[in-house]
């Protein structure tokens, strides 16, 4: 145990309990949608009222996807391979923001790792009208993207979620069928992802649609 400022005694468990608490939560950072919007103009926006459509420039795109027998398999090993790829680009954060004005916890779901996704962002500060940007540390990626997968997979957020890196040199989304939509922004940044993409487990899909069977055991889910 440890004794507080005020004479107060705390064990040493609750300290290390709170301190890591503190340390999920920097790791997880909000970005007002406004400001964020005022750094990256040509991120990925939609507004179906005014007809109107955002988007960057593109050098390349790709669907790169991973191979698995089962749905919790390709959750954990597409976190696990898309925080290794992003590691080597030498990413310290990924930013993620919705393509429209809705927020994050817009919709409930009863669904059990969809609850436990919408619980993830609320014990993380991401408030119920919350619509802007959230900024991953990325130690925090691999949990994050566990998470997202079972969001955007059953329809827990009403948001496309797309993310791109501090330097805004990829744009990159995470599709119902548990692939990853990956564009490049420039030269550079496109030779250096296929070099670092060699060194992962994904493969990259040379059809033009994701939609069921098209990657074996592939599917969709609509809860």
């Amino acid at each position: 145990m440890r004794i507080c400022k005020s004479g107060k005694i705390i064990s040493t468990k609750t300290s290390q309990k709170s301190n890591m608490l503190a340390l999920i939560i920097n790791m997880l950072k909000k970005i007002n949608r406004k400001t964020f919007l005022e750094n990256y103009p040509e991120f990925i926006q939609d507004n179906p009222y005014r007809n109107k459509h955002i988007a960057p420039e593109t050098f390349d795109s790709y669907i790169l996807y991973v191979e698995s027998g089962n749905t919790t398999g390709l959750c954990n090993k597409l976190s696990k391979e898309l925080t290794k790829l992003l590691n080597l680009l030498k990413y310290e954060s990924i930013s993620f923001l919705g393509d429209t004005t809705i927020p994050w916890l817009y919709r409930e779901h009863d669904y059990k790792p969809v609850k436990r996704a919408l619980d993830y962002l609320k014990k993380n500060k991401i408030s119920k009208s919350f619509n802007g940007a959230i900024q991953v540390d990325i130690k925090e990626l691999p949990q994050f993207t566990k998470h997202l997968f079972w969001l955007v997979r059953c329809n827990g957020i009403i948001i496309c979620s797309h993310f791109n890196d501090p330097g805004f040199n990829i744009m990159v989304s995470i599709c119902q069928y548990g692939n990853i939509h990956f564009s490049t922004l420039n030269e550079e940044t496109d030779l250096a992802f296929n070099e670092a993409l060699d060194k992962t487990d994904f493969h990259i899909f040379d059809g033009n649609s994701c939609y069921s069977g098209t990657i074996y055991k592939r599917y969709a889910t609509f809860v």
